[in-house]
């Protein structure tokens, strides 16, 4: 496929994208898809310095990966494959980024852990996510956008359209979660979620530049969540 056919289709999913998104609020809008995509393809440029890479399956992937969220659709059918049919992208690697959004969210990386420890992971699909370049860097890049100084903002956005709290210093706050537990959306606040899940997720990591630049974002969490225990307190033991 020569590079203005990908240019044009890169343009066509961009519009696509950007009216379907704006049914979401702005913890999943397109200002963060336009964050994932710039951050997912700067990891792809960097690994690809030792491997190749399709950039336009990483683009593409980026662009697309939050539509059809289970957070805020049910649809049984894919929308990005019935998309992906109207522009002249070939089938093959429209097949790959179906896969590798399927495969992107956190819910489903969980569930793939528990399979894997379980020992009932299919041997092509665990072969397919240690060495599908082009997930990793979607999958890093979305991650990054989740932690840091955006990650705060977006859980508490989040947190506002759910109703959830913000903090309750009477509930415990438990490290990690199951797959079931996660998909029931049991944490009860939005504190409660950096716990569950966001202080998880620089350790989970799979490119060496989604690695660097989450652990400078992750001490940002740190100091914030700190920051917070300590204003929760002020008054406490008077």
């Amino acid at each position: 496929m020569d590079s203005k056919t990908e240019a044009e289709i890169i343009k066509q999913t961009e519009a696509f994208v950007r009216d379907y998104m704006s049914r979401y609020d702005c913890s999943h809008d397109y200002l963060h898809v336009e964050r994932v995509v710039r951050q997912a393809l700067e990891l792809a440029a960097q690994e690809s310095m030792h491997t190749h890479v399709d950039m336009v399956v990483v683009h593409l992937a980026a662009l697309l990966h939050d539509v059809d969220d289970a957070k805020y659709s049910d649809a049984s059918t894919s929308t990005v494959g019935d998309f992906l049919a109207t522009t002249k992208l070939d089938t093959e690697r429209a097949h790959r980024i179906v896969r590798i959004i399927d495969a992107v969210s956190f819910r489903k990386e969980l569930l793939a852990i528990e399979q894997e420890r379980a020992g009932t992971m299919d041997a092509d699909e665990r072969e397919w996510r240690l060495n599908c370049v082009e997930l990793s860097c979607v999958q890093d890049a979305d991650r990054l956008d989740a932690i840091g100084a955006f990650g705060v903002m977006r859980c508490a956005a989040f947190s506002g359209v759910r109703n959830r709290p913000l903090h309750n210093p009477r509930d415990s706050c438990i490290a990690g979660t199951t797959y079931d537990k996660y998909v029931r959306q049991d944490s009860g606040t939005a504190v409660a979620h950096f716990y569950e899940k966001l202080l998880q997720l620089a350790s989970m990591m799979k490119t060496e530049g989604g690695k660097r630049e989450a652990k400078g974002r992750h001490e940002f969490m740190c100091r914030f969540l700190e920051q917070v225990d300590a204003e929760a307190g002020f008054g406490a033991d008077g």
